[in-house]
């Protein structure tokens, strides 16, 4: 069976969602919006013992304590020995017969406790209100390896760890006698060695003066941790083999170890449904993500994911990501959107856009230029975008903000956004994201009259910007007054400027930035307000 269906009612970090898991799912979103509580919340209806339940769920969980908090999932797809156990439980529909089955945690304040709750497992629609059996917990096969996760030779080489697991299920068959003999025979070879006797006999005379009684070199014995007749691999670690020198995986830098850790947790889990991973990205290089992501969505079971990496999220398709916003909504495309989506994803599917669906805000710029000059007037400002979880990204063109809008507008994953347009552009703009221009410029978007290039030479003064490009470099005094046709910079106009620094936008703005200075930047009117209001909203 899969999951098809998340719903999540009253929590007080996830606003309530209703969300449908299409194969895999992918939730991305900047930090501390509810990512982890999501998958928290599902672990603990699919995962979690009773007595698991009592100790994590606690009443900060509830956002009403007077409501109930209630985490539902939806199964499809049974297999018939899931149909057996599930008898009850499954529910058919009447007119397709198609079958659904409903699993909900429902936790409350206690009544009789405001510091304690109630909780409650169990299936809507089976007619009876009894907790799902052990063997229906061991059924949904739900395997979660959170962010806290531990890379330490224990939880890598440890008894308890995915590698044993995976060493455990081995089948050997007919190898098993020929490991058996050997460690036999090594054990033998150990009993028999004068050294180690001689040892063993050093130790049972000490041990003997502090016992009650006498201790003999034979109640002793130096021999393998594994078991000859029991799990001949149960000793056996993994290396990796560096110049001839066998390395152990604990050894490993990070980056390796947290691969490892998600390789041999994913392979340990071959019989799992769902597989829940809070940020697989830990400490691995880019290429190493998209690698992960990649084997990641080949597998046969579910994956649910939270991630921050924009190149995990590229290797899964658009349908199966859902965007967790600042207010803590979950936002996934409309079924009615993914045909219009999916033609975009040649161009648009990217890490460097989808950069944007990790963070708080996306600022959204016509071209490289216009980022220049917001990110140094930002500077200027003292508006931290790295603080504040804002991305600037540059379309490298106006006319193509309608495809991106698709992608992380109102109708698509509902990024927060702030737009900076020309005011020749600013109408294919306005007609994308709807509403009265009067509440939308201004407000959601700026308008640079009648361009940018225009708005900070007027700010600097044609002398001023005049004098700016040449201190930074980027043209000779005598190419200024060829082009605005005067002897002088003193007569260099702001208009005659903008023409100029529009022959080469990108070049121009770089060096603009690097002359500006508090006062001018404030004065560059659209970028200016553009910033005041992120701040605004940022620090709302």
């Amino acid at each position: 069976m899969r999951l098809s269906r998340i719903q999540i009612t009253n929590h007080s970090r996830i606003k309530d969602l209703k969300v449908d898991v299409r194969g895999h799912a992918v939730i991305v979103g900047a930090n501390d919006v509810g990512k982890s509580s999501l998958l928290r919340m599902l672990n603990l209806l699919l995962g979690s013992t009773t007595a698991q339940l009592y100790q994590q769920a606690s009443v900060a969980d509830l956002a009403d304590t007077a409501a109930d908090l209630v985490v539902e999932a939806h199964f499809l797809g049974f297999s018939d020995p899931e149909r057996t156990l599930f008898h009850r439980e499954i529910s058919v529909d009447a007119h397709d017969k198609s079958e659904s089955m409903r699993v909900q945690l429902v936790i409350a304040l206690d009544p009789d406790d405001d510091q304690a709750v109630t909780i409650r497992r169990w299936f809507p629609e089976s007619g009876h209100e009894r907790t799902p059996t052990r063997d229906q917990m061991a059924a949904f096969a739900w395997r979660y390896l959170p962010a806290t996760r531990g890379t330490s030779a224990a939880s890598l080489d440890g008894p308890n760890s995915a590698l044993q697991a995976l060493l455990k299920a081995i089948d050997l068959g007919a190898e098993k006698t020929v490991l058996t003999g050997l460690l036999e025979n090594f054990n033998n070879e150990l009993g028999s060695s004068t050294r180690l006797t001689q040892l063993r006999g050093d130790v049972a005379r000490h041990l003997s003066k502090a016992m009650p009684k006498t201790i003999g070199k034979e109640d002793l014995a130096v021999r393998t941790a594994a078991d000859p007749e029991g799990g001949v691999l149960g000793s056996v670690s993994m290396f990796f083999d560096r110049d001839d020198e066998y390395v152990p995986i604990a050894d490993q830098s990070d980056g390796l170890r947290q691969l490892m850790s998600m390789t041999l947790f994913d392979l340990a889990q071959g019989t799992a449904n769902v597989v829940a991973i809070d940020e697989p990205e830990l400490h691995l290089h880019p290429s190493s993500q998209r690698t992960l992501a990649e084997l990641f969505g080949d597998a046969a079971n579910q994956k649910i994911l939270a991630t921050h990496s924009p190149f995990i999220v590229q290797r899964f398709e658009p349908s199966q990501v859902i965007a967790v916003s600042p207010d803590g909504v979950c936002h996934q495309l409309a079924p009615d959107k993914l045909s219009a989506v999916e033609k975009l994803r040649a161009n648009w599917w990217s890490p460097r856009l989808l950069e944007v669906l990790t963070a708080r805000f996306a600022i959204v710029v016509e071209g490289a230029s216009d980022r220049v000059i917001v990110e140094a007037v930002a500077r200027l400002m003292g508006v931290d975008l790295d603080r504040l979880g804002a991305v600037v990204f540059d379309l490298d063109g106006a006319m193509k903000f309608p495809h991106v809008y698709r992608l992380i507008g109102a109708h698509g994953f509902n990024v927060p956004m702030l737009g900076l347009v020309d005011d020749a552009e600013k109408g294919g703009w306005l007609g994308q994201i709807g509403g009265k221009p009067a509440d939308v410029v201004g407000q959601t978007l700026f308008v640079s009259v009648p361009d940018l290039e225009a708005e900070y030479c007027e700010a600097l003064t044609g002398p001023g910007t005049g004098q700016a490009l040449i201190d930074a470099g980027y043209c000779k005094e005598a190419a200024i007054l060829q082009t605005a046709a005067v002897s002088s910079i003193a007569d260099v106009t702001a208009e005659a400027m903008a023409v100029y620094c529009r022959k080469d936008k990108v070049t121009a703005a770089v060096a603009i930035a690097s002359q500006l200075d508090l006062a001018t930047a404030t004065k560059i009117v659209s970028v200016h307000d553009l910033l005041t209001q992120l701040k605004a909203i940022g620090q709302a």
